[in-house]
This record gives structure tokens, sequence and C-alpha cells, in this order.
């Protein structure tokens, strides 16, 4: 580690970190953009038809942050093994569990909080194995 401190330029360069930051960014994007179109939803006006709602500020936000994180997920997928990344997208749920707690103050009960922890532990087991 502190030869990646002592020489910024070798940590820029590695690939590697290139693709974990991909795959964070990916699960956070694809976590954020599903909670913008459920706030898309939630907004939708009544009567309001399919293809007006498609064109929403919120629902054209998930498009584009989807399309975003996409792009990130193939970055990720460049330099890591999808055995190893695809379980890690497990991660969102736990994350869209959270914002849409937070953002859309859904209720989460135990059981579902419990249900998201085995998740997250699921996918330390899975981080920690690389």
């Amino acid at each position: 580690m502190l030869i990646l401190v002592a020489n910024p330029g070798r940590l820029l360069a590695n690939p590697l970190l290139h693709s974990w930051l991909a795959l964070s960014g990916s699960i956070v994007l694809g976590s954020c953009a599903q909670i913008a179109l459920k706030h898309g939803a939630n907004t939708r006006r009544p009567g309001a038809s399919l293809a007006r709602t498609a064109l929403s500020p919120w629902v054209l936000l998930w498009a584009a942050s989807f399309t975003v994180a996409t792009a990130l997920w193939i970055v990720a997928l460049s330099h890591l093994d999808i055995s190893y990344a695809y379980p890690l997208l497990g991660l969102g749920y736990v994350l869209v569990t959270a914002l849409a707690a937070w953002l859309l103050r859904e209720r989460v009960s135990r059981l579902h909080w419990l249900a998201v922890g085995i998740i997250a532990i699921g996918a330390a087991c899975v981080a920690r194995s690389f």
C-alpha cells in the first residue's frame, strides 16, 4: 500500500482499480436509477399516457443513469471475472432498499432488513474471495 501512495501514477494506471471503480459506479448509479424510476412512477398524473410518463424528467434520468451504469458494467467486466463481479451486483438490492427507505419514505420491515443484511454478507464473502 505504501508503494501505491508513494507512486500515485501507478495507482491511476492500475486496470484492476479501474474495474473496481467501474463496478462500484455501476452498482451505485444503477441503484439511483431505480429510485429515479420509482419517483417518476409515483409522480405520474392520473390518466397520463405511458408515452408522456416515459418522457418525464425522472424517467429520462433513469434511462440516462442506467445507460451509464451499463457502460460502467462493461468496463468492470473487461478485467473482472463475471463469476466474481455478478454476485456483487446484489449490493444494489441493499442500496436500493436503503435509498427507498430514506428518500421515498418506504416502510421496510425487520424481516426485509434481515434479508438485505444476508445479501450484504453474501456480497462481502464474494468480495473477500478475490
